[in-house]
């Protein structure tokens, strides 16, 4: 049974974590699979929108602490390398999830269930938008396991829900369940247990309906400007415009609008 499974449907790319006896946890492999999976569907113009999800109860419960306790006496004895084989390869597998997500010229969205705890709470929050079930539980458990978090987590889980509320979930290691998780402003939407699949995919195709250049750069605006000073957002908000300008999509959605119909963008 494969750990993950992947399906193109209707320009939509579904991605399942597929180990549901273990809450979906992954080991470094699996991880490994997963970032090339990713990769695979962000290249692909096929496909307009990505959807991470699970099969079972669990979205995922983040690294397989049983592979981790296999590896410690390892570690101990030399015979794995803490710096090359943790640090090198698992770890930048894991920072490799938001640069892959952030550069993509699309949306990607990840429907919840469940558990969605360290590394699969980092996951979570990579994703541009988060729908969650009315049994999703998020939290980091890395305090309470000697360990930090990583997945660029640091830096895009204070701009979601501010640096003090970032602190608490970090250093408690406490976990707060999906009202809670909505009401902080983590997930974008809140839906009956079963359902999240059926919004998530809702959202992706909302997005795909809009002008394709106007999503790819709103996307690209967004994460550049929460890097950049005020007036260096300011500039890129102003060259992003003037090149739309020129687009056929712009023109079309004029056009479309004076017509009274529905634009039909083609993404150029």
């Amino acid at each position: 049974m494969s750990a993950l499974l992947y399906e193109v449907k209707d320009g939509i790319a579904w991605i399942r974590f597929n180990k549901p006896e273990i809450l979906n946890a992954f080991d470094a492999d699996e991880c490994r699979h997963f970032v090339k999976t990713l990769k695979e569907a962000a290249e692909d113009k096929a496909v307009k929108a990505i959807i991470l999800s699970s099969v079972g109860p669990a979205f995922s419960a983040g690294d397989d602490l049983k592979a981790a306790l296999e590896e410690y006496p390892q570690i101990q004895s030399g015979e794995i390398h803490p710096i090359l084989d943790i640090v090198e390869d698992i770890t930048e597998n894991l920072q490799e999830i938001p640069r892959i997500i952030r550069r993509a010229p699309k949306v990607v969205i990840a429907a919840v269930r469940g558990y969605a705890v360290g590394a699969g709470f980092e996951i979570s929050i990579d994703s541009d938008m988060i729908v969650a079930a009315k049994d999703a539980v998020f939290g980091f458990p890395e305090s309470n396991a000697g360990m930090t978090i990583t997945g660029g987590a640091t830096k895009l889980l204070p701009m979601i829900v501010g640096l003090n509320k970032a602190r608490e979930l970090m250093l408690t290691g406490e976990f707060i369940d999906a009202d809670e998780a909505y009401r902080i402003g983590l997930v974008n939407k809140l839906v009956p247990v079963g359902e999240e699949e059926k919004e998530a995919e809702r959202l992706a195709r909302v997005v795909m309906s809009r002008a394709p250049m106007a999503v790819i750069h709103h996307k690209r605006m967004v994460t550049q400007s929460t890097e950049a000073d005020f007036e260096t957002a300011l500039n890129l908000e102003k060259q992003t415009i003037a090149t739309l300008v020129y687009s056929e999509d712009y023109g079309e959605a004029v056009q479309a609008f004076s017509e009274k119909r529905k634009p039909k963008f083609k993404g150029r």
